[in-house]
Parts: structure tokens; sequence; C-alpha cells
């Protein structure tokens, strides 16, 4: 079996050792430093005798690494690197990681881990539970306390029936074999694990939450953090940000919160009153006589598009009866109906709306409906789509 110098001395940059066996660009090594991946923590990649190794992974209780058309053989002796900046961002990720997510079962015990994914560009933790952001904000000051505390980072091997696990954070169902990895940091945490970690907490040099992200198919919440230099850049960036929020806003800091919080309630019960608004506009609406059809046409701003749609869609049960209405709450929304027995192409006079604004849309031959998302031109592609029927109204146009 490979021996995995990345356990015994996660530091190893590079390293000799013997090719067991080369098959197909993958290399299998007496010894390896390359850690595999595990835990959410990326693979390394790094060189053997200055030929790139792109990626590395296991195949049962061996490591591969594989390095596009190569010669190796078994029986070489080669020369491996490893790229360790790359590698040390992941350590420092991972302790990280760890670290941030004790914070938070501080707040709240019942989280549960789901998901780790920790790269050089991007980190990730993903989780079950209830948590708010005054609770974040808790859990981010007490890990960069841990890791200003600059604590020890231990691992140690133990059987999987020793009652150490008894204090550790352990998903029992992910172990396989008799012996458990378990990591602890200082006093403060003690989970299984089997990721390569940095050997304290000051290492990782502190951590900022970049985005929290709600609704995630495979958890109930997503985690994006930065550690170090990067951390301290996104912490800076976000400071800035907010210090021009308050500024167009019109407060202090510390009162961006309330003051959006407030106009988002302000905004929620103007919509309302908007909807209201068109909607009495709408049952209100008395159409243009042409003939013998009836055009029902409005042009409308904070409608609610159900209610359009209904309102068109009983409108137009009524013979002779066409309608055109135009929205322009989010973007802009076109919606062409008329009865069943008039000849009147629907999709087609959409389109004439919809090519001026760059939408899309249809229907069918007697209802159709479309939008964008500009509605900079959606005066013009409602008046376009007006005409082109009353043009067709004032034809010898008839009923079918």
């Amino acid at each position: 079996m490979v021996k995995k110098l990345y356990y015994s001395d996660p530091y190893l940059k590079s390293f000799d050792a013997a090719i067991v066996n080369a098959e197909g660009g993958r290399i299998f090594l007496d010894r390896t430093a390359f850690y595999p991946g595990g835990g959410g923590q990326q693979h390394d990649i790094g060189t053997i005798n200055v030929r790139q190794v792109e990626q590395v992974g296991k195949e049962g209780d061996e490591i591969y690494h594989f390095v596009p058309e190569s010669s190796f053989r078994a029986g070489e002796k080669v020369r491996c690197e490893i790229d360790w900046l790359r590698r040390y961002e992941l350590m420092k990720g991972h302790s990280g990681q760890h670290i941030l997510f004790r914070a938070m079962q501080e707040t709240n015990p019942e989280l549960k881990v789901t998901k780790v994914d920790i790269t050089p560009d991007k980190k990730s933790l993903f989780f079950d539970g209830e948590v708010s952001l005054e609770s974040m904000k808790r859990a981010l000051a007490r890990a960069n306390e841990i890791i200003a505390a600059d604590m020890e980072i231990d691992a140690e091997e133990v059987s999987i029936d020793s009652p150490k696990l008894e204090k550790v954070r352990i998903k029992m169902d992910k172990i396989k074999g008799d012996i458990v990895r378990v990591v602890k940091i200082g006093d403060f945490d003690i989970a299984a694990c089997g990721g390569v970690h940095v050997r304290r907490t000051g290492e990782i040099g502190g951590i900022s939450i970049t985005r929290l992200i709600s609704g995630r198919q495979a958890s109930d919440w997503e985690v994006q953090f930065d550690i170090g230099s990067r951390a301290f850049s996104s912490a800076s960036q976000l400071a800035l940000t907010t210090l021009a929020i308050a500024d167009m806003l019109g407060c202090a800091t510390e009162n961006v919160e309330p003051t959006v919080s407030n106009l988002k309630e302000s905004e929620k019960n103007l919509s309302e009153q908007l909807k209201a608004i068109s909607h009495e506009q709408l049952v209100m609406l008395k159409p243009e006589i042409i003939g013998t059809f009836s055009l029902y046409s409005s042009f409308l701003a904070g409608a609610d598009r159900k209610t359009v749609n209904d309102i068109a869609s009983k409108l137009v049960q009524k013979e002779g009866t066409i309608v055109l209405f135009c929205d322009i709450s989010e973007g802009a929304y076109i919606l062409v109906g008329c009865h069943e027995k008039i000849a009147l192409d629907c999709p087609s006079l959409l389109k004439k709306g919809l090519d001026i604004i760059s939408g899309r849309g249809g229907g069918k031959k007697n209802f159709a409906m479309g939008g964008s998302d500009d509605n900079s031109r959606a005066k013009e592609a409602f008046k376009a789509v007006k005409e082109s029927i009353i043009e067709l109204l004032g034809s010898e146009f008839s009923c079918v």
C-alpha cells in the first residue's frame, strides 16, 4: 500500500519515490505527498520528473497521479514536486472551514454539514439548519478569535470503537474501515476528517464571509468565504460597498440594515397599491368600438400579471372582443387576445411588439403573451401592436 506522506508531513513540498505501476498516464508510486482529494478539499497538482501532474485520485487503497502522454515505467525512481502555494491555500481553507462551522454550531448546535467545497479560488460550506445574519456575525467574530489565538491543530488516528469518538463530530456512515482520522483544533473543535490541515490556526490569517445563499438543492444554505489576504480584500470591499450604500441612503453605516428594511417595506406597500390601482383600472376599462368589435387596451405600470391574464381571459369570452394590455412593472409584458371567433393571429400581432423590445413569447392563435427585461421602448411596442389591430379591424376584416 502506498505510504501517505501528506499525513505524516503535510508541509512536505518535494520527495523522491519509486514507480510501482504506470498505465495510460496514471502513475502509481510507493510513497506520495500528493493529496488525492477528499472531505471537500480538492486534489493536489505538481510535477513528477518535471512532467505536469494534472490530477490525483484514489483507486481502492492506492493513489494514482495522472501525467498525460508520459512514458514512465515500473521501478523507475522519480523526483516529485507539489504545487505548494496551491496546496497551502487548500490546507488553510480546509482548516478555516472547520473553525467557521464549529463557530456556527455554537449559535445553533443543530446545524449539520451536507457538503464542503474547498478550491484555490472558491471556498464553500453547505449545511442544513436555521441561521440568521446576526448569528452569522457572531460566528464570524468567534472564528476570527480562534484564528487570532493561534491554536494548535493536531491529527491522530483512532480505532472506530474508541471512546474518544464520543466527543468527536463524525458521520459514522461515511467511515470506511476500522480507523478514524481525527483532527483537533485546540480545545475548540474535534472532528473526523481525512483532509490535510495547517499546524496552527494563526496560519489561516482570517476569514471573511462573502456570500450567504439559501435554498440550495443539496442543502438549506451555502456560505461562501475567503481566507488570509483574500479575506482582508473581500472584507474591505464589502466595507467600502456598505459606506457607498450608506452615503446613497443618507444614513450612518450602522443604520443601513434598518433603512433598507424600511425601504423594502415601503416598496412592498407601494407595489400593492399599484396592483390595486391597475386592477381597478382594468375592471373599469371601457372598450373602443371599431365597427362591430370592442377593443380593450391599456398601458399599465405595476400590475399583477396574474390579474392581467385573468381579466383578459374573461373579456375575450365576449363575442367581438379584442384585448391588448402592456405592463411595465418588471421589464415589459405584452398580452394580445381575442374571442375565438375572431380571425386575428394574436402571436403575429404580439411579435410586432416583441421585435421592438427584443422580447420573447408566444401562445395560441387567440391568446398570446410575452415580454422582455427592457421596458424602455414598451410604449412604442404597445402603440405598434394597437395600430396593427386597428388597421386590421378597419379593413374588410370579419369574424370566422
